[in-house]
C-alpha cells in the first residue's frame, strides 16, 4: 500500500537521510534557501512542467556517500512508494519517490477550496469546504452578512464548540469575528453558544473575557454540557436560520475543526436547528443568569445569598462599594435622593443584612478589593458617588464630614480586620475596548456576579467560578507592592482625612 506523503514531508526525509541542510541543497540546485523553506512547509510545490524535480534527483543522488546512506534512501522509498524494487539506481529511486510525493500534493491541492464561499451567490445550495482557515472565514463571512439584516422576533444564531480555544483562535485569525458576533446582536439577533468545559483555568477565562461584551448586550446565552466527558463527534455547528448553516469536523483524531459542510438550503438548516434544540440543548445547561437593571432588587437578593455563603470574597468595582458606608450615614444621603419611603426601607435593610454578613465573613475568610484610583478621587474632588438602583443610575453628593466619616470606616476595617486587603490602581481589571463591566464579585465556591452598565450576569457553575478566583488571584499579584501594602492603603487615606479636616477648620 502507497503511503501518501506530501512534497515537503518527502524532500524532509530525503535530506534527513543524507544528513544535508536546507542551505546545501539550495546551493547545490542554485536556488534561493527561502524557496527550500517554502517547499518543506507546503507553501509551495514544484509543478509538473518545471525542472526543479530534476535537478534535486541530480544533485542528491550524486551525494550518496556510504551504505548507510544508501540504506536509508531504501527506508525512504518504502514509505513513500511501498514495496518497489530496490534494485534500480539511486537516481531512480530519488526521482520515483520525488514524482510520487509531487503528485500527492499538486493532486490534493486541486480538490482544496482556496477562497471562502461566495454567500451572496444565491445558486450556492451545498458545498464542502476544505482548509481550517477556509471553515473559518466561511463562518465569519455569513455571520457578517446576517449582522447586516434586522434580525426578527425570535431569530436565532446556533453556535457549538467542543474547544474552548477555537474562538479565541478565530479572533487572533480573524480580527472581526467578535465585532461581527455584537453587530448580529445589537441589529436583533439572539445567539446561543453551546461548549464544553474543560479543566484548564486559563482556557476558561480567555473564553469568559472573549464573551463578555457579547454578554453585555443580554442577547448572548452561553450554554455548557451537563456531563464533562460528553463525546465530541457531531457537535461543531454555526447555524443561522434563512441564511445558512455549517456542520463542521475534523478530519483526524484530537486535531481542530479543518472541514465543513456548508448548505443554504431551507431544509436543511431546519434538520440542523431541530437537531440543536432537540439534541443538543437537552445534554445541556445555562452557564448563567441575566438580570435587567429593574429587578435590582432580586438582583441584590442573590448578592445577600452570596454574602451569607462561607468563604472568601474577590471583588473588583469601577466604584466604591455601598458597603463601605456605614448604615447611619447611608441612610442620611439617601433622603436626599427621589426614592419613596417603601424603596429607602428596602435599601437599608438589605445593605445592613450585606454589612452584617460583609463583616461576619471577614473575621475568618480572606476578602480581596481592587478598586481604580478614580473611584476615591471622585469622591474627594467632587464629592459624588454614583450606584444603580431601580433602573436609575443615582449620585450621592458628599459634605466634607460625610466624606471624612466614609475615609476613616475604611481605614477602620482595614485595622480591625486582618483577612481585608484593600487596594487602588490606576489600570481597571480589563483593558478591552469598549468594555462597560463595572464590577466583578466572586464568592469562593459559590458564585461570580457581573455587573455591567445595563445588566446584572450571575455565574454559579463551580469550574468557571474557580476559574474567576485563579484570574483574580493572577491580578492581584500583579498589583504592585505599594498599591496594595495595608500600611500603605492606610497612610494615604489617613492623609486625606487629615486634608479634610484642615478645610473644616478653615470654614
Amino acid at each position: 500500500m502507497i503511503t501518501k506523503v506530501k512534497f515537503g514531508e518527502c524532500l524532509q526525509l530525503l535530506l534527513s537521510s543524507l544528513d544535508m541542510s536546507n542551505n546545501r541543497l539550495a546551493k547545490g540546485i542554485n536556488v534561493d534557501s527561502s524557496l527550500i523553506s517554502r517547499w518543506l512547509h507546503e507553501q509551495r510545490i514544484p509543478s509538473y512542467h518545471g525542472n526543479y524535480i530534476e535537478s534535486i534527483t541530480n544533485f542528491l543522488s550524486e551525494n550518496i556517500l556510504n551504505s548507510i546512506q544508501e540504506q536509508r534512501l531504501n527506508d525512504v522509498l518504502k514509505i513513500i512508494c511501498g514495496n518497489l524494487d530496490i534494485r534500480v539506481s539511486r537516481k531512480n529511486k530519488i526521482m520515483k519517490v520525488l514524482l510520487e510525493a509531487q503528485g500527492c500534493s499538486l493532486e490534493g491541492k486541486k480538490i482544496r477550496i482556496n477562497k471562502k464561499i461566495d454567500l451572496s451567490n444565491d445558486n450556492t445550495d451545498n458545498n464542502i469546504i476544505i482548509g481550517r482557515k477556509n471553515v473559518l472565514a466561511s463562518i465569519l463571512a455569513l455571520i457578517e452578512k446576517a449582522g447586516k439584516e434586522k434580525g426578527k422576533d425570535n431569530n436565532v444564531i446556533y453556535l457549538s464548540s467542543d474547544n474552548n480555544l477555537d474562538l479565541i483562535k478565530i479572533q487572533k485569525d480573524f480580527a472581526g469575528w467578535k465585532e461581527a458576533i455584537l453587530k448580529a446582536l445589537i441589529n436583533g439577533w439572539t445567539v446561543k453558544f453551546l461548549f464544553k468545559l474543560n479543566q484548564n483555568i486559563k482556557e476558561i477565562m480567555n473564553l469568559i473575557l472573549f464573551t463578555i461584551p457579547l454578554l453585555e448586550t443580554g442577547r448572548f446565552f452561553l450554554y455548557y454540557y451537563k456531563t464533562y466527558d460528553v463525546a465530541s463527534h457531531g457537535r461543531e455547528v454555526v447555524i443561522i436560520p434563512g441564511e445558512g448553516a455549517f456542520s463542521c469536523f475534523s478530519t483526524s483524531l484530537n486535531s481542530e475543526i479543518d472541514c465543513a459542510f456548508y448548505t443554504n438550503n431551507q431544509v436543511g438548516i431546519d434538520i440542523l436547528c431541530k437537531n440543536f434544540n432537540l439534541n443538543l440543548l437537552p445534554l445541556s445547561k445555562s452557564l448563567m443568569e441575566y438580570y435587567d437593571l429593574d429587578e435590582s432588587i432580586a438582583y441584590n437578593n442573590s448578592l445577600d445569598e452570596s454574602d451569607n455563603t462561607a468563604g472568601s470574597r474577590f471583588l473588583f468595582k469601577n466604584t466604591l462599594s455601598l458597603l463601605l458606608i456605614p448604615n447611619i450615614l447611608l441612610k442620611k444621603l439617601l433622603v436626599k435622593l427621589s426614592f419613596t419611603n417603601d424603596q429607602l426601607i428596602k435599601i437599608l435593610e438589605l445593605h445592613k443584612r450585606r454589612v452584617n454578613s460583609f463583616l461576619l465573613n471577614i473575621k475568618q475568610h480572606e476578602y480581596l478589593d481592587i478598586y481604580p484610583l478614580s473611584s476615591i478621587q471622585n469622591i474627594i474632588k467632587n464629592n459624588e458617588l454614583s450606584f444603580c438602583c431601580f433602573n436609575v443610575v443615582n449620585t450621592i453628593n458628599f459634605d466634607i464630614e460625610d466624606i471624612i466619616i466614609l475615609i476613616q470606616n475604611i481605614i477602620n476595617l482595614l485595622k480591625t480586620y486582618d483577612n481585608y486587603k484593600f487596594s487602588f490602581v490606576n489600570e481597571t481589571l480589563y483593558k478591552n475596548k469598549g468594555n462597560t463591566v463595572s464590577s466583578f464579585i466572586i464568592k469562593e465556591k459559590h458564585s461570580v456576579h457581573i455587573e455591567s452598565s445595563t445588566h446584572a450576569i450571575i455565574i454559579q457553575e463551580p469550574m468557571v467560578v474557580n476559574a474567576f478566583e485563579g484570574y483574580f488571584k493572577e491580578i492581584w499579584e500583579q498589583i504592585s507592592p505599594i498599591d496594595k501594602d495595608k500600611k500603605e492603603v492606610i497612610k494615604w487615606l489617613a492623609h486625606q482625612v487629615d486634608t479634610f479636616k484642615k478645610q473644616l477648620i478653615k470654614k
